[in-house]
């Protein structure tokens, strides 16, 4: 396993753990609960009655919605382990330089 690899393994885990955290934390309203459960039960709805070629665009569209979103949430997470990382090196700059 090289650096990159470490560190995307460091990353997955974390982002895991706060997903988990947030959930644990910030749990849904039994309005949002009842609002997903009926979002999931319109999706289904409008996917029977679509062909299945319609129903495989759909799910490609979906699938790179997702991936996006995936993606800048990465984004922001990596750029806030890095924003992390550089206040410490800071830090540890200015308490040598005393």
């Amino acid at each position: 396993m090289d650096e990159k690899d470490f560190l995307e393994l460091i990353i997955s885990e974390r982002m895991g753990m706060h997903h988990d955290a947030f959930k644990k934390d910030y749990p849904l309203t039994k309005e949002q609960a009842a609002e997903a459960e009926k979002a999931d039960q319109v999706h289904e709805m409008l996917f029977q009655q679509l062909s299945t070629e319609q129903r495989k665009m759909m799910e490609l569209c979906e699938d790179v919605a997702n991936s996006e979103a995936t993606r800048e949430n990465e984004y922001y997470y990596r750029a806030g382990f890095r924003d992390g990382i550089n206040l410490d090196r800071l830090v540890k700059q200015l308490r040598e330089g005393k």
